[in-house]
Formats: C-alpha cells, sequence, structure tokens
C-alpha cells in the first residue's frame, strides 16, 4: 500500500468514500455525518486558505470590491447553477474562485500599455493559478476563457460557458450596489455600468 497526500482530483473519490461511510453510519444508526458534512465546498475550503489567493484582497477590482469578494462570488454562483444543472460543479467552482488571481491594480498597472488589461488577465490568473494548485483540464479553460467573447477562443466546456455569464453578472451586480450606495441617480448609474463593462479594460 502506498500512501500520498490527497490531491484536488481526488475529491470526487474521497466524496464517494465519505458517501458510503454517511450510508453505513445511517444504517447502523450511528449519528454521524447525517447533516451534510463534510462536503464538497468544505474539503475546498484550502483553495481560500491559500496564501497567494488571500493576496487577492490587497486589489480592488469592480469599485470597492476585491479581487478575492469578486471571485468567491463568481465560485459561488458556478456552484450553484453547476449543481443544479448536474454539471462539475467542483471544477466551476474551483476555477471560479482563481479566476481572477492575476494579481496586480489593473487600474494603475503598466499592463494596461503592455495589452488591454480585458485580454491578458485571464493569461496571467491561469500562470499564476498552476503555480500554487493541481487543476484539471476543464478548470484551465473556465479560467482561460471566462472573459469570452472578448478573448476569442470559444469555451470548451458548458461550465467554462457558465463563468462567462456568472463573471459579468458578478462584476455588474457589484458596480449596481455599490453605486446604489452612493445613492447616484438610476439613470447615471445604469449609463456607468454600462460604460463600465464596455471600456473599463480600455
Amino acid at each position: 500500500m502506498i500512501l500520498r497526500p490527497t490531491k484536488i482530483e481526488d475529491i470526487s473519490r474521497v466524496i464517494d468514500i465519505i458517501n458510503q461511510a454517511k450510508t453505513y453510519f445511517k444504517n447502523n444508526d450511528i449519528d454521524q455525518w447525517q447533516d451534510g458534512y463534510p462536503n464538497e465546498e468544505t474539503i475546498e475550503k484550502d483553495i481560500e486558505n491559500n496564501e497567494t489567493v488571500q493576496k487577492m484582497k490587497d486589489f480592488n477590482h469592480h469599485c470597492d470590491v476585491t479581487c478575492y469578494d469578486h471571485c468567491k462570488h463568481v465560485a459561488f454562483a458556478n456552484y450553484i447553477i453547476c449543481k443544479k444543472l448536474k454539471l462539475d460543479y467542483v471544477s466551476a467552482a474551483r476555477a471560479g474562485m482563481l479566476h481572477d488571481l492575476f494579481l496586480y491594480n489593473w487600474r494603475g498597472s503598466r499592463r494596461r500599455l503592455e495589452g488591454l488589461h480585458a485580454f491578458v488577465h485571464p493569461r496571467i490568473a491561469l500562470k499564476n493559478a498552476e503555480k500554487e494548485f493541481s487543476l484539471n483540464n476543464k478548470e484551465k479553460d473556465i479560467i482561460l476563457k471566462h472573459m469570452w467573447p472578448v478573448t476569442l477562443p470559444f469555451p470548451r466546456y458548458i461550465e467554462s460557458f457558465i463563468i462567462t455569464l456568472t463573471d459579468k453578472y458578478c462584476a455588474s451586480k457589484e458596480i449596481f450596489d455599490y453605486y446604489n450606495r452612493k445613492k447616484f441617480k438610476p439613470l447615471y448609474r445604469y449609463a456607468y455600468i454600462f460604460a463600465f463593462i464596455i471600456f473599463s479594460h480600455i
């Protein structure tokens, strides 16, 4: 027998073993693990606690929302939608948490001169994510294609297409909530949201 640390790609097998244990406990009247714990969400908390992921808290992304919080919003939306559709919600949530791991201030960065942020940051985020985590092909595709159709390569997986929607929805909601708190007049608020989505990365 060879023992090794569990990798993220082992999650589905780990969950299978846990579910078997839950069934055994239930059939033998053992009151343990019968409240939904542990599940995929708790197992994946290692991502949020990663030191590099925590650095996203240092960079504001949409108004006063940090990259970290934006990624949490997208990861949660991916998880809910993909689980409802019986898709790979684990990969969708993991990639959602890592999709903007670019780790720089895109508003004041030289990268605005080197290339439009909207076009280059998915590749940078993927490169940073690969340094810290073992990613499957689907997770790589989700991170790389999340800006479609701004970036041209078409999403390879349904989960990759879903993040193109959840990312834009969460960004819009974050901006809307910010200006709603600022009590902007609705006309200016909606105009700003539209302008931000179209032009903010230019």
